[in-house]
């Protein structure tokens, strides 16, 4: 009985985990989703519920590296300016 009640207790330990990890990663992608498809950082702040913008700009830097890998697609060397 004791081998039960200690697997009993694991696995519901890893289901909480498990369950706060997906919620977080939810909360990610709705914000990174929002920020790529060009709504303001103000209203993302709002909708997640986040106090100082400054939490809310923690899911800058996703779009920020797009940005930069699509910059990166043109080849300035070869431009003639």
């Amino acid at each position: 009985m004791l081998i039960f009640n200690q697997l009993r207790f694991s696995f519901s330990s890893l289901h909480l985990l498990a369950s706060y990890i997906l919620f977080h990663c939810g909360r990610h992608s709705f914000a990174s989703l929002l920020l790529e498809n060009g709504v303001d950082i103000y209203t993302i702040k709002d909708l997640m519920g986040h106090t100082n913008v400054r939490t809310t700009q923690i899911y800058t830097h996703i779009v920020n590296e797009k940005k930069e890998k699509a910059a990166n697609t043109l080849h300035i060397d070869n431009l003639n300016l």
